[in-house]
């Protein structure tokens, strides 16, 4: 069994799949405020839920980025801490593998966005009102993206929808280890 950990949007996705890559059980876990430090109770009582014990899994593939610093953090360190334990293997995405359209974004902070416009583009930070113009003075584009309460998705419609499905049975196994955050930013340490 593998398991896909999505902890890095406003509400977690949880799934567990086969060697098939069929997704055998999925849960949305909607995320109110700071709970991060709960993720391993929540991945316990889903593998318990499923009749599933760490040591059955064979991979995690898990999204650590991009969020804020503490809580990316703690994902990877549960990640690597369940792997530790089972020493199999883990896969590290980010939010912007989990979409095959462009452009994405996804909230950076209050002041600002991460986009990225095209495949192979490089992800651009952008202050919220100048991608609200842009995308005002041009409404044809088709945006993906996860955006928490800074006011931009009440102007424009989106689509934040996530195909699992289609991202575990393109999904190439990493094998790694151990996994690092991924970060644009620096961490802001005051």
């Amino acid at each position: 069994m593998n398991l896909f950990i999505n902890a890095v949007s406003s509400s977690w996705v949880l799934i567990l799949f086969d060697v098939d890559r069929n997704i055998t059980w999925e849960k949305t876990i909607k995320i109110l405020w700071n709970e991060s430090s709960k993720l391993i109770i929540f991945i316990d009582a889903f593998l318990c839920e499923n009749d599933c014990e760490y040591m059955d899994l064979e991979n995690i593939v898990i999204v650590n980025w991009p969020w804020s610093f503490t809580w990316v953090r703690t994902v990877v360190l549960a990640a690597n801490t369940i792997n530790y334990i089972i020493n199999k293997s883990i896969t590290p995405l980010s939010f912007f593998d989990l979409f095959g359209d462009y452009p994405i974004i996804k909230s950076s902070s209050r002041r600002d966005l991460f986009v990225k416009y095209e495949i192979n583009a490089t992800i651009e930070i952008v202050k919220n009102e100048d991608f609200l113009e842009k995308v005002q003075n041009n409404n044809d584009l088709g945006i993906f993206w996860d955006i928490s309460n800074n006011g931009i998705s009440d102007s424009i419609s989106v689509n934040s929808s996530v195909d699992y499905s289609s991202v575990i049975h393109n999904l190439e196994f990493q094998n790694s280890k151990i996994i690092e955050p991924l970060y644009i930013k620096k961490p802001n340490i005051s």
